[in-house]
């Protein structure tokens, strides 16, 4: 099982430890039944309660009271700490995946997983361990049971058994069924974001709105169908639940007198021995229905994880910057480069390549293509976000492979047409304020922008301002080659020529590489080269 594996992972200690609690918890409660049971036996035979008899049943409830208590904190530590470990775990291995895995994950399959399964996890797994522990206080009243009667012990236990037995096969149904609605949330997730990030689209555009609303209604409709099924399946269960135990109590109190000569005279002992056990049991019913649910979101959970470790490449080891060879490169290359996207199936939907680009250190080099030319595709291989199927990317005659990728990466410092802009300069947090505030006012900012704390007081911009943000960010971070996916796009007349006749110059005169997207074809005599793309290929090149 999924639960047993996240819990078996935990630190041993920490489980014994639980264990000796709850067992404590468990046989402090047989013993206070056993202490009831006397005192009720005392009275009945007109004998008076002994007050040695009441000391021992405080000290007991104590005991129970202390162990009970602390088992379940220990518990819920010992969870939560659980939780934590795997949500760490899977988030390093997103930051380390290739774009491609994650490109083909897709956003909504990855925050329903890492958000909202590990959050549901969060509350679940603390109420299944007390589940656990009220299951040990049955299991010590049935030993208590063993004692009075052995054959009421087997009539009850024999009992139990089949009635867990049928939870246990409907529960496996329903764990069955958790899993289409993991990923009907998904995919409504997914057509959610459309909403959000497509907004301006949809409002300028009202087929396009209605059949974007019609398509999420069909997703909410399928959702919705999914849970009611799921409904009645729930319903059975908590049906069983309730109707187990009342024949439980049925079968102590109404069946085994009319069967097992010798039985009445201890059968108020028994009763009240499944009376304590009710409640406990009642719990273990209410909480196991939450089993399937939290088994089928480890599940999804492991199921991430694999498909993270099968695209992951290997450990690039600390500081990869500080350890590249790469950062006095003098010229890069790419050698019949080619990339191909695979759908699900593995068959070819799109073939870039073959490429073959040769660099220099301190160019500054356009390309230029229509859309769906492949110019992405060649800026993901260029920085090595992509691997390429076939082909060589040689840096100083050095072939990038795997052990050396994240050294090459190092070297790049990239805004993209799809660019994030972080909300604090992470990695560069030591970058002086004075550099910041002076590069904000390079970039006609300072009247917006502020720099306080590590962050800059706001990303409430346009897309051209968010993208000076970027440039900043870019520009701290000092790299040797910078891939501008046309930043000049969303700027005004002013401030594209400040790019082209200032930044692109004074990128050259301190050294760096240039590689940019760009359509301004006024503005093409800013480079040294420009490179034509189609199809994926270089067609073209025209020198400066």
């Amino acid at each position: 099982m999924n639960i047993l594996r996240l819990l078996r992972d935990g630190p041993p200690a920490s489980r014994r430890l639980i264990f000796v609690l709850a067992t404590l918890s468990g046989v402090g409660n047989a013993g206070l039944v056993g202490l009831v049971n006397e005192a009720a036996e005392q009275s009945l035979l007109g004998m008076k309660v002994e007050p040695q008899l009441l000391i021992v049943y405080v000290l007991t409830l104590l005991i129970f009271l202390l162990s009970n208590r602390s088992a379940l904190h220990q518990a819920n530590r010992f969870v939560q700490s659980r939780l934590e470990a795997t949500r760490r775990r899977i988030v390093s291995k997103i930051r380390k995946a290739d774009l491609r895995t994650l490109e083909r994950l897709g956003q909504g399959d990855i925050y329903v997983t890492v958000a909202q399964e590990t959050d549901h996890l969060s509350q679940t797994l603390p109420l299944l361990i007390g589940a656990a522990q009220s299951a040990l206080l049955v299991l010590f009243l049935f030993l208590y049971i063993a004692t009075l009667s052995l054959i009421s012990f087997l009539v009850i236990s024999i009992f139990t058994y089949l009635g867990v037995r049928f939870f246990l096969s409907r529960q496996r149904a329903l764990t069955a069924s958790l899993v289409d609605v993991h990923y009907r949330e998904a995919e409504m997730l997914d057509s959610l974001m459309h909403f959000t990030l497509g907004f301006q689209e949809i409002r300028l555009n009202a087929n396009k709105n209605d059949a974007l609303f019609a398509h999420f209604s069909d997703v909410t409709g399928r959702l919705r169908d999914v849970v009611i099924r799921l409904g009645g399946k729930w319903v059975t269960l908590l049906q069983f639940s309730n109707a187990f135990i009342f024949l439980l109590v049925g079968v102590v109190v109404f069946i085994l007198p009319a069967f097992f000569s010798g039985y009445t005279d201890t059968i108020y002992k028994i009763t009240a021995a499944s009376v304590f056990a009710l409640g406990p049991t009642a719990a273990i019913l209410s909480v196991l229905r939450l089993v399937g649910r939290a088994e089928a979101g480890l599940g999804h959970v492991y199921a991430l994880e694999k498909r993270l470790d099968d695209g992951a490449p290997p450990p690039a080891g600390p500081s990869p910057r500080e350890r590249s060879p790469f950062k006095s490169f003098s010229r890069l290359q790419l050698v019949d480069v080619t990339f191909r996207y695979l759908d699900a199936d593995g068959n070819i939907t799109f073939e870039a390549g073959p490429l073959n680009l040769t660099l220099d250190r301190g160019e500054t080099v356009f390309l230029t293509g229509g859309n769906g030319a492949g110019k992405s595709t060649a800026l993901n291989l260029l920085c090595s976000l992509y691997k390429p199927s076939s082909g060589q990317i040689l840096c100083d005659g050095l072939e990038i492979k795997e052990e050396n990728r994240q050294q090459y990466r190092e070297i790049f410092s990239c805004i993209f047409t799809d660019f994030h802009l972080f909300d604090r300069l992470y990695g560069i947090e030591d970058a002086e304020p004075a550099e910041v505030v002076r590069l904000i006012k390079r970039m006609e900012l300072d009247d917006k922008v502020g720099f306080e704390n590590g962050r800059f007081t706001t990303s409430d911009l346009s897309t051209g301002q968010r993208k000076r943000l970027a440039m900043i960010v870019a520009l701290l971070e000092d790299r040797e080659i910078y891939v501008f996916d046309e930043w000049a796009a969303d700027q005004d007349a002013h401030f594209r020529e400040v790019f082209y006749k200032e930044m692109l110059p004074d990128f050259k005169a301190r050294g760096k590489t240039v590689v940019a997207v760009s359509h301004d074809d006024h503005y093409w005599d800013c480079c040294d080269r420009r490179l034509f793309l189609d199809f994926g290929a270089i067609l073209a090149e025209g020198e400066r």
